[in-house]
Formats: C-alpha cells, structure tokens, sequence
C-alpha cells in the first residue's frame, strides 16, 4: 500500500442559527474550529497535526452547538476569524498536488471550508486540488468485508465495531480527524497507530 502523496485528514465543527438545529446546511454554517492531521503517504503515521479554534462571525456558536461540540461563545471570543486560520491552514497545508485531502463524511466539510475560503477570499485552489478522499466510503468497504452492516453508521458507530471508540473524543476537530485517519489505518494495517 502506497499513497503518491501524503493524506491530510481534516474535520470541522461549525455552528449555525438555533433555528436550523438538527438541520444546518453549509450556506447557513459558520466554522468554528478546524483540526487535521497529516499522515506519511508510506507509513500512515501522523507526522503532522493542525488545531484550531475559530471566532465565527456570521453565526454564533448556540446552545445546542455547545452541547455537542463543548465549544462555548467564551472559548472563541478572543479567537482570530476564519480569514487568519483559514489562511493558515492553507499554509500548513501546502502546496495544490503536494498532498490528498480527506475527511469523515466530505460532502459536509470540503463545500464548507471551499464556502469559507471564498467568503474570506483565500486562495482555496492553490492548495487543495479535486474534491477530497472520503473516508466514509473505506469505512463501508471494511464493516462489509467484517460482517457488519453498512446503512446509517457514523463515526462514532464504526469506531465501536473496529473496537478503538474509547480512544478519541468525539465532535472536536483534530480527535475526528484522529478517528477518522484511524479508520484508514486499520482498513490499511489492521491496527490504529498511535
């Protein structure tokens, strides 16, 4: 197993209007941490990691985005906007074609970080090259090459059945981009590395 590049695994939390609860889409979110992890294209080793948190300024962070998330309006306020952070995650990044972007679920957090960065005019496709490996997808193949069922599982559901859920925290940023390259570790090596 070889990559031609190395593989960034990127999650987002985001917040959105208390109305829109249960049902918040990328035009009406807001970014308010994002995490990644880089891993060796060879070894799947995280070699690299990216941690922030984001002061949104289109939609406050809500009660119910703090009880998932445990991120408060306090812990963002004196926080840079997504035009600071975002600008560096770009460059933590690097270069367009120099690594894989993945993530968890990628229909949610590439159209929101492409949304982002347009909204704060930062250089998106200088980076960040296609649409992104959606790890998701290699969690299907491997529960159905292990027995189990494919339909309505989530992160937290899939680490169960790999049998490592009680190794990360789940809804902040870089533990689900930790989670979620794990699952590409053990589709790979058969065990998560640490």
């Amino acid at each position: 197993m070889r990559y031609t590049t190395d593989i960034v695994v990127i999650d987002l939390e985001a917040t959105c209007p208390a109305e829109d609860q249960g049902n918040n889409s990328v035009e009406r979110s807001s970014i308010i941490e994002i995490g990644a992890v880089r891993l060796d294209r060879r070894s799947l080793e995280v070699v690299d990691t990216f941690n922030e948190l984001v002061r949104p300024e289109r939609f406050p962070i809500v009660p119910f985005i703090t009880e998932i998330t445990s991120i408060t309006p306090e812990m963002v306020a004196d926080k840079e906007t997504f035009a600071q952070v975002g600008s560096r995650f770009l460059e933590w990044y690097g270069p367009r074609n120099k690594a894989i972007i993945a993530a968890f679920g990628a229909y949610y957090d590439m159209p929101l970080l492409r949304k982002e960065c347009n909204e704060y005019n930062l250089d998106y496709r200088s980076h960040i090259a296609g649409g992104a490996f959606d790890l998701r997808a290699v969690a299907t193949v491997w529960l159905a090459t292990h027995g189990h069922r494919t339909s309505g599982m989530n992160l937290s559901s899939i680490l169960k059945k790999m049998e490592i859920e009680d190794r990360f925290t789940a809804h902040r940023a870089e533990e689900d981009a930790r989670a979620a390259a794990a699952v590409l570790q053990i589709f790979h090596l058969g065990r998560a590395l640490d």
